[in-house]
């Protein structure tokens, strides 16, 4: 979205320097101000927009951790709890029915204000003089503290994502605003200069798509030997596409590629020493005859 609304803030300069350069090219019979004011408004709905969605990331992560830590201790004083008045029947009952089931910050909010109110009710621990606590640590008091911090976190996500929600949206008004003027002075500055004309010339060279990057080196992020013979390769570059290649080997290179792959290290035998040749005769050997059998 960025990408494309920067890419017509671009173009708009171009424009904008053409009808500079020019002072009959007026496309909607705009002035210079009048663009210089048009594009200084885009860039600041930019800077709105940008800072909209960083104060909701922040946002969300704060809403992200103080969920975690109020998760964890719901768990954990549920479980307590069920132990700790295992033998009080009355109270033993209602524990049983809080909610447990919490996955989203606000099923979490809920769980947690289930579990303070029964807190604040419960009687004292069978066997103990004292209201009841999950640890040393862990009291209503602590508990309620997390509890709230998870209340003020989604009341603050709930704010910025409106404001996202809002700039978010006059991002998108000011792109078409923005487009809708460039596509009409390209076109008029197309029909009212002929062909050959310096002025037509500049207007042509006005970029209508954005500039694509050749891939940045080739990074290998994954090579494994799935079976004898066979390579897996997973590689990517910067402005390219994630790629995936599998092959297998040669039959007669099999036994080579589980030569290189295994603990020992894979060398090339050395040459055959060449063949002595002997210029002497040799005599013949005499052969003692076979004795016959008796």
């Amino acid at each position: 979205m960025l990408e494309d609304y920067s890419f017509h803030l671009l173009q708009l300069r171009y424009i904008r320097e053409a009808m500079n350069d020019f002072a009959n090219y007026r496309p909607d019979d705009w002035t210079v101000a009048l663009v210089d004011t048009f594009i200084a408004g885009a860039k600041t709905t930019r800077t709105a927009f940008v800072e909209a969605k960083t104060d909701l990331d922040l946002a969300m992560g704060g809403r992200n951790s103080t969920h975690a830590n109020l998760h964890d201790a719901c768990v954990s004083v549920y479980g307590i709890l069920k132990t700790r008045f295992r033998k009080d029947v009355v109270s033993s009952e209602v524990i049983t029915k809080l909610p447990v089931d919490d996955k989203t910050p606000a099923e979490t909010q809920r769980r947690g204000q289930s579990i303070s109110v029964l807190w604040g009710k419960l009687p004292n621990p069978p066997g103990s003089a004292t209201p009841f606590k999950a640890s040393d640590t862990m009291d209503k008091a602590a508990f309620d503290v997390l509890l709230a911090a998870l209340e003020t976190k989604l009341d603050t996500f709930t704010n910025e994502s409106d404001d996202y929600e809002e700039a978010q949206a006059n991002l998108h008004k000011k792109d078409g605003e923005m487009l809708d003027f460039i596509t009409a002075a390209l076109a008029q500055g197309r029909f009212q200069f002929a062909e050959g004309t310096i002025q037509r010339d500049v207007i042509d060279h006005i970029p209508t798509t954005p500039s694509t990057q050749a891939p940045a080196k080739v990074l290998i992020t994954v090579a494994t030997n799935p079976s004898t013979g066979a390579a897996h390769l997973e590689f990517s570059a910067n402005h390219a596409p994630a790629t995936t290649s599998s092959t297998k080997a040669p039959a007669r290179l099999t036994s080579l590629w589980s030569r290189k792959t295994s603990s020992r290290p894979f060398t090339t035998p050395p040459p055959c020493p060449p063949a002595r040749t002997n210029t002497k005769s040799r005599a013949a050997i005499p052969v003692a005859p076979a004795r016959r059998a008796m």
